[in-house]
């Protein structure tokens, strides 16, 4: 029986030496560089969503550091025309003394304005970014979200302050389960609508709006002559999408699509006349 309690004793101890994430508190890799402890040498990789970043970090001490990158910090590009990277994917490291490791790092633009990140583009540590970004880089983590292009979508709804209509694209699952957090994160309502912009990933990532596309439904008391026109704050028409169109009474719905290319941004109005009565208005806002 003595014999087996020092082989247990054994075994335990050995198990915290080869676990140190686990039984010692770790050090964040700002607060580590900060304190001269590492040396940080930071690269994007080109693009704007994925694994962007490689991040080299040398032990410059004689002791082994467990150090940590939170989901939620924003490195802060060198050249001020790229767009800074949210880190997405929380991640810890241990380095052993004076030894120099190599981390990738799953990141997102969040400078919508700005050029998409160019290859071998230079980085600093930066700081932990706002709130909401913060808690969406969180949830982006927890549903390994890295890639995927409507989660970057509502990065630069957050950072850019764009709508969440512009929260769209590829499984209708997602863009509902990304659209209802970031509603509940910043206490926008979630649209009707979608809006696609113009991409130019050799220049800026998420340019002017081209178009909003979305359903009108209403319900009609009377037969008549209906018109949809879409009209600006001034209460001038800028486009229409049906003129005088023959309609039973009863519910429909109206398929359109706004064209906005060549307009300037802010809130329109979505207005509806049956016989020249207006029957139902709807704001659209980009």
């Amino acid at each position: 029986m003595k014999s087996f309690t020092s082989l247990c004793i054994l075994v335990w101890t050995t198990s915290i030496t080869a676990s140190p994430f686990h039984y010692s508190n770790s050090i964040s890799i700002e607060d580590a560089a900060k304190q001269g402890l590492i040396k940080l040498i930071i690269k994007g990789k080109g693009g704007f969503t994925g694994k962007v970043i490689e991040m080299k970090i040398k032990n410059n001490t004689t002791r082994s550091l467990n150090l940590k990158l939170e989901a939620g910090r924003r490195l802060d590009s060198k050249n001020n025309k790229e767009q800074d990277i949210l880190v997405t994917q929380a991640q810890e490291l241990f380095v052993s003394a004076n030894e120099q490791k190599k981390l990738d790092i799953n990141g997102m633009c969040c400078q919508a304005g700005n050029a998409c990140p160019t290859a071998n583009a230079d980085y600093l540590v930066g700081i932990m970014a706002d709130t909401n970004l913060i808690k969406l880089a969180e949830f982006i983590d927890k549903n390994k979200y890295y890639e995927n292009y409507t989660a970057q979508q509502a990065v630069w709804c957050i950072s850019d302050n764009k709508s969440l209509a512009s929260i769209y694209g590829g499984d209708k699952d997602i863009v509902k389960n990304v659209r209802s957090y970031v509603s509940l994160v910043t206490g926008k309502p979630i649209p009707s609508y979608n809006i696609t912009y113009r991409q130019e990933h050799d220049s800026i990532s998420i340019g002017r709006p081209l178009k909003i596309e979305g359903i009108f439904d209403y319900n009609l008391n009377a037969t008549g002559h209906i018109t949809l026109a879409i009209f600006n704050s001034e209460g001038k028409i800028v486009q229409y999408i049906c003129k005088e169109l023959a309609h039973n009474k009863g519910e429909h719905k109206i398929y359109y699509t706004f064209r906005t290319k060549d307009l300037p941004e802010g809130t329109y109005y979505a207005r509806m006349t049956n016989n020249g009565r207006i029957e139902k208005e709807m704001k659209i806002e980009f």
